[in-house]
């Protein structure tokens, strides 16, 4: 046993760049890369350019995946030193526990913001990054069929048609993984708001004569039964196929209009078509095709021009704003918002004004403005109460009393993040949306009651907080939405700092297995 113990003892150790380790050397490493290490106790080491063209990056940047080049970075040979997912954790500034979960695709990091911090932290090149289109083109873009250019393409009629049949068709012949790639790659800044400038200007003018025949209106009337049906899909979450029938019926719809004349069952089948592209905006939102539910907001305002529609294409850009607030921008959702303000200054009925306060509003509570907000909300209260039901378009008659109750609450929370006292203010408005809300609006009631709980966090009651959770966790599971698996994961990141108390862990714990699920 003693020659054993002798022989044991007399074992070198090697330092991972191959060196022996000194015997009276605790450490891992050896004295030179131990003071290599130093450096990088507080940040990413300098690497060299050819550091980011090695093989095990370039799955992660074929794929757009931000958490796969987390990983990657981490376990590159280039490194001397082991890169810990403590280690950077810290670099980042979030927890080991997140940084786990981003590196194995439980949490997919979509958040312009978080994507835009990463990449500075880590100093990866800008002709690598995907997800800002205001920067220079990623090298994986140029082995990518790119996306049809929604932006760039002419207002006119027949090309708005056009326009729609490319992009459905693309989106049709490819995979959902493969379109889950370009989940965060959207337009941003000026690249997003200037072209979108243009439908301020009258749309040109269609052809008394076409080569194909007018839109009857039976087709109108079949066409609003389908449209009708389709959009009832598009308050429901995980509905694969239901997404695959709008694209298919916009296309089909699309490549009819091209050859349509003009007159006034056309405009009909034009605003019809804008219904169904923001119906499969949302869908596509809601999966976290981001990069896809931007087009299809921009094709829904364009059809909507093309349909004689303007009111319909500012609630489009309303939208489009709010998929900006949701991505971390709020600056470029407010300027979306005062472009559909300014180009409905004269035609909007109250229930329109009020639903783009209510997203100036969300623009000024990401960014802290107190008292901008309330002055966006108190205006966008007074249009509510000056509106005439009866008068409205059916499109409108979802924000109903509740819809604006619940917003106004969820923004009061948002802000309560800068200006804690507006946490009181919050949970009543968003207790009396769960009041008026209609039971079958399941995705709206899980909202609100998530929303409630986020807020009994920020009044410090967690435990009250992880009631509401789990009281809302199996409609979460029945609905599948990206969107409320989302906001079960804000809860989540929040509640974080309460992690010591059971109830919290559990309700973690919770909200994890169903979004593995």
């Amino acid at each position: 046993m003693e020659s054993f113990g002798l022989r044991g003892s007399s074992i070198r150790r090697a330092c991972p760049c191959g060196a022996l380790i000194a015997s009276d050397n605790s450490d891992r490493l050896c004295n030179r890369c131990r003071r290599n290490a130093r450096p990088q106790v507080f940040g990413p080491p300098e690497v060299p350019e050819s550091f980011w063209s090695h093989s095990v990056l370039a799955g992660a940047f074929a794929d757009r995946d931000m958490g796969a080049l987390l990983a990657a970075y981490r376990h590159h040979p280039h490194h001397v030193n082991r890169i810990t997912q403590d280690r950077l954790a810290t670099w980042l500034g979030i927890s080991q526990a997140q940084l786990s979960r981003y590196e194995t695709g439980e949490n997919p990091i979509d958040r312009m913001d978080k994507l835009k911090h990463f990449a500075e932290v880590l100093r990866v090149p800008a002709d690598r990054l995907w997800f800002d289109r205001t920067g220079a083109t990623g090298r994986a873009d140029a082995d990518r069929d790119p996306a049809p250019d929604v932006f760039s393409a002419a207002w006119d009629a027949p090309s708005i048609a056009r326009s729609v049949e490319e992009t459905t068709r693309s989106d049709l012949a490819i995979s959902r993984r493969a379109a889950l790639t370009g989940a965060a790659a959207v337009t941003v800044g000026s690249a997003l708001v200037e072209p979108l400038q243009r439908w301020l200007n009258p749309v040109p003018s269609m052809s008394r004569w076409s080569s194909g025949a007018a839109v009857s209106e039976d087709e109108l009337a079949a066409l609003q039964r389908v449209s009708e049906g389709l959009r009832g899909w598009g308050g429901r979450g995980g509905a694969g196929l239901a997404r695959k029938a709008v694209l298919g019926q916009l296309d089909e719809l699309a490549e009819r209009l091209q050859r349509a004349p003009a007159g006034p069952t056309t405009e009909r089948a034009f605003f019809i078509g804008a219904e169904l592209a923001k119906v499969a905006a949302s869908m596509s939102w809601d999966a976290g095709l981001h990069d896809a539910a931007q087009r299809y907001y921009v094709l829904a305002v364009r059809m909507a021009k093309a349909g004689r529609n303007d009111p319909f294409a500012a609630m489009c850009l309303a939208a489009m704003a709010r998929q900006m607030f949701d991505l971390g921008r709020p600056e470029d959702g407010l300027d979306l918002v005062q472009l559909g303000q300014y180009g409905t200054r004269r035609t909007a009925t109250p229930t329109l004004r009020a639903v783009l306060l209510t997203r100036e509003a969300w623009a000024y509570a990401q960014m802290g403005q107190v008292r901008e907000f309330h002055r966006a909300i108190g205006m966008a209260q007074e249009c509510f109460t000056n509106r005439n039901a009866s008068a409205e378009p059916h499109w409108l008659h979802n924000f109903d009393e509740a819809e604006l109750e619940g917003v106004i609450g969820a923004r009061l929370r948002d802000l309560a993040a800068h200006d804690p006292r507006q946490a009181p203010l919050a949970e009543q408005h968003i207790r009396r949306a769960l009041a008026l809300r209609d039971p079958s609006r399941l995705r709206n009631r899980a909202f609100d009651v998530i929303g409630l709980a986020r807020t009994r966090v920020v009044a410090g009651d967690p435990e009250e907080a992880c009631a509401l959770i789990k009281s809302v966790l199996p409609t979460a599971v029945k609905l599948r939405s990206g969107r409320v698996l989302r906001k079960l994961q804000d809860f989540a990141r929040e509640s974080a700092r309460h992690r010591q108390l059971p109830a919290v862990r559990e309700t973690r714990d919770a909200i994890r297995t169903v979004r593995t699920a």
